[in-house]
């Protein structure tokens, strides 16, 4: 008779949690386009099935600051998972990091809005001719920051993800895939950052 095998047993290793806090300055300027209320209204409508509007005369002031991201003690921000995804956006397999892997090993750290306050100059006002629908043109007015920096903090899982290999990961996505609109992942040049090297780049417990 064939001896019983004995169950084996798995250790797991508690989760190496730091925190990591570092700075970055935009090296071109940061396009926003947030959807306004109105505009969400009219999607919502649409959706709905209800008949839309003979378009109302449009307000540019109104629409450019619609467009910026504000948190509720009203600074500019940027969205926290816009810049997630940008650095998730720089991983790739043949890097040595895939994707999947920074996604479960990064979390920033934001407010309840899930927005990033910046520090920047007032943004200025600027038309912008786009492509909607089948091709058709129509104007944007939205807020160009020429000069904005980020204060970031965030979790990562350090045996996952190394805080080296995160700011070299944090630098590609500045470089090459950016955040806003007309960034280079959308093929165009704005939006562009990099870690501040004046700025101390420190990791703690968490």
């Amino acid at each position: 008779m064939a001896a019983a095998k004995k169950s084996g047993t798995v250790e797991l290793r508690a989760i190496q949690k730091r925190h990591v806090s570092f700075r970055i300055v935009g090296i071109s300027p940061l396009i926003q386009h947030q959807w306004g209320e109105k505009a969400k209204r009219m999607m919502r409508e649409k959706h709905a099935g209800k008949k839309t509007k003979t378009r109302d005369v449009r307000d540019p002031k109104k629409e450019f600051e619609e467009a910026a991201y504000r948190n509720r003690a009203g600074k500019f921000c940027i969205p926290a998972m816009a810049l997630k995804s940008a650095i998730v956006g720089a991983a790739h397999k043949d890097l040595g990091v895939e994707k999947t892997l920074v996604r479960k090993a990064l979390f920033l750290i934001c407010d309840n809005d899930k927005l990033i306050p910046m520090d920047c100059d007032e943004p200025e006002m600027v038309e912008d001719m786009v492509r909607v629908g089948q091709g058709s043109a129509d104007l944007r007015y939205r807020p160009y920051f020429h000069r904005w920096t980020v204060d970031v903090k965030c979790e990562i899982d350090a045996e996952l993800l190394t805080l080296d290999t995160l700011c070299v990961l944090v630098n590609r996505a500045g470089f090459g895939v950016g955040i806003g609109e007309w960034r280079p992942e959308k093929g165009g040049e704005y939006g562009r950052f990099e870690i501040d090297t004046t700025h101390k780049v420190e990791e703690t417990a968490a």
